[in-house]
């Protein structure tokens, strides 16, 4: 047993400052916490750098599998289409266009000026805009069927997203070190005995003790439908070594030791989610590991580009997939929402057949932009 100081600094924790350190960070949707790991201050200057740049490295995975955090949501990403717009993603799955629609058509009557844009709010404040411009245009009448009559109506693209992301780096790096770091003291260990992360953790000047890894599949019951997360710790006093498995999404995967010198009882360790739900996984993970290999993992000797690929593929298949049940479920929802309101009725009552007749002809108009659209998309 040895007291509890923090990792970082030094400082003796207690109730006042503990953090209650994510094992994985929450903004990816870790959920499992460590106590006495590291105080407060340090944990606000981690995540502000190291934390920060790992979030918004797989910002667009996250948006992607719409994943659940403690605190704030997502933050909304922009995404270039193969048409050459760009689209804001939100965290429902759900896009908006980056630059609000206005045109202005002068004919022999008049004025014709078509606005879109984003939000209720949005759009009547530049009526608004409007109006100042032109005082005898029928504002407060489009404001009054904005009110009473306007309807949201689902629009989608044929072009497809690009999704370009980079994954690495030193920031990035310390935050994933950082995570082996804390399941290895949930597991009973000091860290001050884990001398190659605590080097690379406060040196800013050390070498990386990390690196990805390719060569093969380290978790032997992998997931096949649904994205994880997963850390892994193992200390061996044979080897003398401590190493760690880390890997985001399914599909980020590294190596790393956190020391060797590790010389206590052998064990091993593990902190594995599905980031959409928060449902604990087991994941029987095989880090049988030589320090060659994990050096040689150091040096990039271990990143088979096309293994790296084939996995990033499988998991944006994965994402569209579940993608498209979210995108379906909200429609239906809405749809289903929207009728009920239109017709007046409550739900539990029983419907008579011209009510009938009207709630599928309303909850039509809501799906039609998704059905039709997923029929031009399989077609």
């Amino acid at each position: 047993m040895f007291i509890k100081k923090c990792a970082l600094c030094n400082v003796e924790i207690s109730e006042n400052n503990d953090s209650k350190e994510h094992i994985i960070p929450n903004a990816i949707g870790g959920k499992k916490k460590v106590k006495g790991f590291i105080c407060d201050l340090c944990n606000i200057k981690s995540g502000d750098a190291w934390e920060t740049e790992l979030a918004k490295q797989l910002n667009s995975l996250c948006l992607l599998f719409n994943i659940k955090r403690d605190r704030g949501a997502v933050p909304s990403q922009k995404f270039r289409t193969t048409g050459g717009k760009h689209l804001i993603l939100n965290k429902d799955g759900t896009f908006d266009q980056v630059t609000p629609g206005y045109k202005e058509v002068v004919n022999d009557t008049g004025v014709r000026i078509d606005i879109s844009d984003r939000s209720y709010s949005k759009l009547k404040k530049r009526l608004r805009g409007v109006k100042r411009k032109y005082p005898q245009a029928p504002v407060d009448e489009a404001l009054n069927d904005i009110e009473n009559h306007a309807i949201i109506k689902n629009k989608y693209t044929h072009d497809l997203i690009e999704f370009n992301y980079s994954f690495g780096g030193d920031e990035a790096g310390r935050s994933i070190v950082k995570s082996a770091l804390s399941l290895a003291f949930d597991s009973g260990i000091n860290p001050k005995d884990c001398k190659d992360a605590m080097n690379y953790l406060l040196n800013s000047k050390a070498e990386a003790c990390f690196g990805f890894f390719y060569e093969r599949d380290l978790i032997k019951n992998r997931p096949e439908k649904n994205p994880f997360h997963c850390v892994y710790v193992k200390g061996d006093p044979v080897t003398q070594l401590l190493l760690g498995y880390v890997e985001y999404f399914g599909c980020q995967r590294v190596v790393l030791c956190l020391s060797r010198s590790y010389n206590d009882v052998e064990f091993n360790n593990q902190y594995s989610l599905n980031p959409i739900t928060g449902e604990n996984l087991t994941l029987d993970v095989d880090l049988n590991l030589t320090l060659s290999e994990i050096e040689s993992a150091y040096n990039y000797e271990k990143l088979n580009l096309e293994v790296y690929k084939t996995a990033v593929i499988k998991i944006m298949a994965m994402g569209q997939a579940i993608s498209f049940q979210m995108e379906k479920e909200r429609v239906f929802a809405d749809a289903v929402k929207y009728a009920f309101s239109e017709c007046g009725v409550v739900e539990g009552e029983i419907l008579t057949s011209e009510q009938q007749k009207a709630m599928a002809g309303l909850i039509w108009k809501k799906i039609e932009p998704f059905v039709l659209h997923n029929i031009v998309t399989k077609h």
